[in-house]
């Protein structure tokens, strides 16, 4: 499996009608959304663009710029793959992302104040695993990213970028993310469909880790939200070993 391409989302120039335009075009499976910062602009472009479409990213009159194309090359994207307006269907029961039979100990779980601190990261687990365990889907959907390419990992935050991981989208628009997979830990590719407990992956220790592990999460948007897991009445407690007792489902 190879990294996600990043120019599966196109970034392109127009200009005509005395108007200087940016297009964006979204080859990817998933709706995403983009933020372009001109440096010379104290302002910011936002928009939504959905699964395959395209939208006009930057409008400006032309005679505005003293040239197109030091413009263009002095903006700067950040993309958010997922609808940024989702709302999570709290009713939905998870699988555990591993395979039935499987037990991990839960090593940091939600609201922690170590790693799960943040907007991002507020409702993320942190399962225990040796690296090359297997891992699989809570929740079936579609890949939008994909990244196995990194090696490196450790207790250093210089690592933070380095985390190989999968991004599954859901159809209420969130995403699952899976991630500090090993180097070339993905058995799935962008734009393939997923059913909850299918294997997709294996574990590792890349990125920001202070041991081998699964970090898993949910997004809507940029932030977190709470899920809750089949046959798990109670919410999971750090330190305690969980065994995934059910097979897949299609979805």
């Amino acid at each position: 499996m190879q990294d996600s391409n990043a120019q599966a989302v196109f970034i392109w120039d127009d200009i005509s009608n005395e108007e200087f335009t940016l297009w964006a075009q979204n080859n990817l499976p998933c709706p995403v959304y983009l933020k372009a910062e001109p440096d010379s602009l104290d302002i910011k472009f936002e928009r939504f663009v959905p699964k395959g479409g395209k939208d006009k990213l930057i409008q400006l009159p032309l005679d505005s710029l003293d040239s197109p194309a030091e413009f263009k090359g002095q903006v700067r994207y950040h993309l958010t793959l997922g609808n940024p307006n989702a709302i999570h269907d709290s009713s939905y029961k998870y699988l555990l992302p591993y395979p039935k039979g499987k037990s991990h100990i839960l090593i940091q779980g939600n609201n922690s104040a170590f790693t799960h601190n943040m907007p991002n990261s507020k409702y993320a687990f942190d399962f225990k695993m040796p690296e090359n365990s297997l891992i699989s889907a809570a929740r079936g959907g579609t890949v939008g990213f994909v990244s196995v390419n990194n090696k490196k990992g450790g207790d250093n935050e210089d690592y933070l970028q380095q985390a190989n991981k999968i991004m599954v989208c859901h159809n209420d628009g969130t995403i699952a993310v899976y991630a500090h997979l090993r180097h070339k830990g993905a058995l799935v590719d962008v734009g393939e469909q997923v059913y909850a407990g299918e294997v997709i992956g294996f574990s590792g220790n890349t990125g920001f880790s202070t041991t081998p592990h699964l970090h898993f999460v949910v997004l809507a948007g940029s932030k977190s939200v709470p899920v809750t897991f089949r046959e798990l009445s109670d919410p999971l407690q750090s330190g305690f070993a969980y065994e995934q007792k059910l097979n897949f489902s299609l979805e």
